[in-house]
């Protein structure tokens, strides 16, 4: 990755006493500035949207402000745009105003969880359900999920009817195991990801939002140039806070031909 250029980080629970992110504003503040020291100017505030901790997209706007004031204070030079992690058991309860509400600073691209248990062909129905109401959808860490895990081709299916991907940096360093970054490697290589997240937690350890080394890392450890790191945490995350068509990707240097189907 370019050693100067900004990254945008469109997944990290970096709200206070929100979710299972930062417990308080101390904790919040010590995540945000790792995230700029490691070079990252934009992160998406991504809180859990499910049942298990109640998050109203409605009191969203309130909670940015307050941490963006902060940020202000500590001269911490990070720009903070809405969003929300829905959970697919949650995404028929919210209103098109809610939906909104959680999309990714603004934009009609929602942040769908992929699940951690196996679903059939729910996600196939939820990004159609979103799609039918005019969002763009980005899945949440497909390579973390049995579905895409067992079955691969689910997530191409998905990727060719309009969905976008977004895998986890902490993937790559063998952080959640070697058959999820093995995964990460063949996702990648099939053009089925299109954004490097952190899904942040933390200010320091597996779940912190360093990103740069383990993208770096990982990519030339495959033999694979800082165009396509670039491409994948500035370029396209770019793009799809915008409502712009993606970039073409640098190609996967001796991937094998027929699977760029980046969209």
């Amino acid at each position: 990755m370019s050693a100067r250029r900004d990254m945008i980080d469109l997944h990290a629970h970096l709200l206070p006493g929100i979710d299972d992110g930062p417990p308080d504003l101390a904790a919040a503040l010590a995540l945000a500035d790792a995230a700029v020291r490691d070079g990252t100017r934009v992160v998406a505030a991504t809180p859990h949207i499910d049942f298990i901790y109640g998050v109203a997209p409605a009191g969203l706007p309130a909670r940015m402000a307050e941490l963006r004031e902060a940020l202000a204070s500590e001269g911490i030079p990070l720009e903070l745009v809405q969003g929300g992690e829905l959970a697919p058991h949650r995404t028929l309860d919210l209103s098109e105003a809610e939906l909104e509400a959680i999309a990714l600073g603004g934009s009609r691209c929602v942040l769908l969880e992929c699940p951690f248990m196996r679903a059939a062909d729910l996600m196939t129905r939820l990004v159609a359900y979103l799609q039918a109401k005019g969002f763009r959808v980005l899945l949440a860490h497909p390579e973390r999920s049995p579905v895409f895990l067992e079955d691969p081709a689910a997530l191409r299916t998905l990727v060719e009817r309009g969905a976008y991907a977004q895998l986890t940096a902490g993937s790559l360093g063998g952080v959640f195991g070697g058959a999820v970054r093995r995964a990460s490697r063949s996702f990648l290589e099939r053009g089925l990801i299109h954004v490097v997240a952190s899904d942040a937690h933390v200010a320091r350890g597996p779940r912190s939002p360093a990103v740069r080394a383990l993208v770096s890392g990982a990519l030339a450890e495959w033999r694979q140039d800082g165009a396509l790191a670039d491409w994948l945490c500035a370029e396209a995350p770019r793009a799809l806070l915008t409502d712009a068509e993606l970039p073409p990707p640098p190609p996967w240097r001796g991937g094998r031909r027929g699977f760029r189907v980046w969209r």
